[in-house]
């Protein structure tokens, strides 16, 4: 018995603390949070938080962030995406983004809901989901992720020139990897206008003259579509490409698709 009320008290506890981190907060600039028990963002960014003693009302830009308990419709529309269900999980990130604006959850949401607009095919809606991303935490702008993943929107979008403007601007910011990348993407661009042989001439570029990054997923992508426009060019160089992909880039995710080749 006396083990059984320990183990219900210790439960009890567990599931208090549980609540207890799930609680919205209004996060200070100084670093101190105010917990509560509901919390309510305004049109005008001000924050009405519940707690105990009543309402607090936080004035837009006195405080650092106001996070609200993870709604449910982002779990489903997380699973939704998982199952390739994008319409679904796009009408559920989106009402998650109007309801939460500035209780972080919209920042979350707008992240899935640029991909739920990818795996629709709607590139043209990733594209205006990313930038609803970065209006709405203009920090993300720092994020590679994100900013590659418009970039990737932007290339289906087929936004050809304002994209080569922001890949003009990676390469002369001088992150080796980063412009690797951006060579590699002009070759992507190539491709999308079927002008195939510039684009194994882009490719080959990265392979060639950023083998000193020596990245296999970047050296290895680049050295298989090269492989790929060569192949469709009937070039027969394109063979010993694909083996330098098996051999000197196993790690790449194109190595099993280059093995297929030789």
């Amino acid at each position: 018995m006396k083990k059984t009320k320990i183990g219900g008290l210790v439960l009890s506890v567990a599931l208090a603390a549980a609540a207890a981190m799930a609680a919205p907060y209004v996060e200070l600039p100084n670093g101190s949070r105010v917990t509560g028990k509901a919390i309510r963002a305004l049109a005008n960014g001000d924050v009405n938080l519940t707690t105990d003693i009543g309402m607090r009302t936080f004035p837009k830009g006195s405080y650092v962030r106001a996070v609200a308990d993870k709604p449910a419709e982002y779990d489903q529309a997380a699973a939704a995406l998982k199952a390739q269900k994008y319409d679904v999980a796009a009408k559920l990130l989106e009402g998650v983004i109007a309801r939460f604006r500035y209780l972080g959850w919209d920042v979350e949401a707008a992240k899935l809901l640029a991909q739920a607009r990818m795996g629709a095919g709607d590139a043209e809606g990733a594209v205006k989901a990313y930038e609803q991303l970065f209006q709405l935490a203009p920090a993300e702008k720092q994020n590679a992720e994100s900013l590659w993943g418009l970039r990737r929107a932007m290339l289906k979008a087929k936004q050809f020139p304002a994209l080569i403007r922001q890949l003009d601007a990676v390469a002369a910011a001088g992150n080796r990897i980063d412009a690797a990348k951006a060579q590699t993407m002009r070759g992507d661009i190539e491709l999308e206008q079927n002008h195939v042989e510039l684009a194994a001439l882009d490719y080959l570029r990265t392979a060639i003259l950023f083998a000193d990054v020596k990245d296999p997923v970047i050296l290895g992508e680049a050295t298989f579509k090269a492989a790929a426009a060569l192949e469709q060019l009937r070039d027969p160089r394109a063979k010993d490409l694909y083996k330098k992909v098996v051999s000197d880039f196993g790690s790449s995710p194109y190595a099993a698709q280059a093995r297929g080749k030789i």
